[in-house]
């Protein structure tokens, strides 16, 4: 057993969990604008509509199913990976049942909760990958093809996202205005974010769960 990289891990939970949070209000907030989903929401409600599941056991499976994938190119998960799988989905369905985001009909403010919502999903991203204790399903896969293919993240992302996107469709999920700017600029945003932060996703070692066995030389 590592101990040190054990401690690392122990340290930076509180902060991958807020991370978690940041998403989850994030992901609600686009929900209940109403204008259309981020990319991968609407392919997880398209899924939701076809097989009855809830938004957030459709985006737990859906993690499972990227990390599966993730390994056939040599990706391979950190215990951030599988937190981000298992609690993203849970705190969704949690704070949907909750309510207190209020839902209104209001153009205005859900215009509001749209870009507000954006901000702290893509804050929410950044927030838990800079834990380095391996990026989410969805996230490693981005930081996984940046590095394989020496691309921006702003280039990466929209083609990941607009192919799902196209697949949601398909499948029955809600699009709108909301789509378009997250698809387009979703990536811009967190480049900006990364950039902020001085975060170089190129130049991250992020851990995975084999590191926390590996001997120290």
């Amino acid at each position: 057993m590592n101990y040190i990289n054990l401690k690392r891990t122990f340290d930076h939970l509180p902060k991958l969990l807020l991370g978690f949070i940041i998403i989850a209000i994030g992901t609600n907030l686009t929900l209940y604008a109403n204008l259309g989903l981020n990319p991968w929401g609407t392919f997880h409600q398209g899924v939701s509509h076809i097989t009855g599941l809830t938004f957030g056991v459709v985006s737990q499976l859906t993690g499972i199913l990227i990390i599966i994938l993730s390994l056939t190119i040599k990706i391979y998960p950190g215990i951030g990976t599988l937190f981000n799988m298992y609690f993203i989905g849970v705190l969704i369905d949690l704070f949907d049942r909750m309510n207190f985001i209020p839902q209104t009909s209001n153009l205005g403010v859900r215009f509001i909760y749209l870009i507000l919502g954006t901000l702290l999903l893509n804050y929410g991203i950044y927030v838990y990958i800079s834990c380095l204790l391996g990026a989410g399903p969805r996230d490693g896969l981005l930081v996984g093809l940046v590095k394989i293919t020496g691309v921006s993240v702003s280039v990466v992302r929209p083609v990941i996202e607009i192919t799902i996107l196209l697949i949601g469709i398909m499948l029955g999920g809600s699009y709108g205005v909301g789509t378009v700017i997250n698809a387009v600029g979703g990536g811009y945003l967190l480049n900006a974010i990364f950039k902020l932060h001085k975060f170089n996703p190129k130049k991250t070692n992020q851990m995975v769960i084999t590191d926390l066995f590996a001997v120290k030389p």
